[in-house]
């Protein structure tokens, strides 16, 4: 039974508008949460409650402060906004997952995905539009780390020449704002069990991509001018020629 037919069900709604509401989600393509809430029909907990009640999945209600960054980092944040899935807590290989939409089937199939590359096992709990967005800003705390980070090489930057060489490079690639953004570039991938991370330098931004379910999604957006530095941090870690840019060069490290 749709939310809509609830609602004319249990006699908050009349026939006419409830045939309103349901042409108007064909005609716009919107959910019917969305709708609903949007039109100010009935209050958002109130809805939530009864697609709870529909869907036979627990209503949770979380306080976006108590879910720590290293908890939603385990899903990058590129995904939780795509699927609208979110990690709320995790005890050994066990996690609850919010989902404002967990009977959307391509977002169970990337849960499940998701589940069997990182071996852990699960309980979706739905929550509304409003919890979801709430935790969706505490990802904006790892964009922080990245900009305190590129703050602080603006500042060296401006004290002296823009690097040119080879030794120069190097000299950049070993100081603090650079090892701090491969670090969390390199934390958001692994947490978040990406298979690739792409560094790619385009007109005016450096974009870094990861590849999650066999899709690049776009994560984090760089000046241009600190891809050199980035290329060559990677290029030490790896034991590569900073210097050797015209074959592919074949390395790897690890990290804890």
């Amino acid at each position: 039974m749709t939310l809509i037919q609830q609602l004319l069900k249990k006699g908050i709604i009349g026939k006419e508008q409830a045939t309103s509401l349901e042409f108007e989600v064909k005609e716009t393509k919107k959910k019917e949460e969305e709708l609903l809430i949007e039109k100010k029909i009935v209050a958002e907990d109130f809805l939530f409650s009864l697609k709870s009640e529909n869907l036979k999945i627990p209503l949770k209600t979380v306080e976006a402060e108590e879910v720590p960054l290293e908890i939603l980092e385990l899903i990058p944040e590129e995904t939780v906004k795509y699927y609208q899935m979110v990690p709320l807590s995790k005890t050994r290989n066990f996690l609850e997952i919010g989902m404002v939409y967990p009977e959307d089937l391509k977002a169970q199939e990337a849960l499940k995905f998701l589940a069997r590359q990182g071996k852990f096992n699960y309980q979706v709990f739905l929550i509304t539009p409003t919890t979801f967005n709430e935790l969706l800003k505490q990802y904006r705390t790892l964009k922080m780390e990245l900009g305190r980070a590129l703050e602080e090489l603006k500042v060296e930057l401006r004290e002296e020449r823009v690097p040119r060489t080879v030794a120069e490079f190097e000299r950049l690639a070993e100081e603090a704002p650079i090892t701090k953004i491969v670090a969390v570039m390199l934390r958001q991938a692994v947490d978040g069990r990406a298979s690739d991370i792409h560094i790619e330098p385009g007109r005016e931004k450096m974009r870094v991509r990861f590849r999650l379910l066999g899709q690049l999604h776009s994560s984090i957006f760089l000046p241009l001018r600190i891809h050199p530095a980035v290329i060559a941090r990677v290029k030490i870690l790896s034991n590569l020629k900073i210097d050797e840019t015209r074959i592919p060069q074949d390395g790897r490290f690890s990290a804890k």
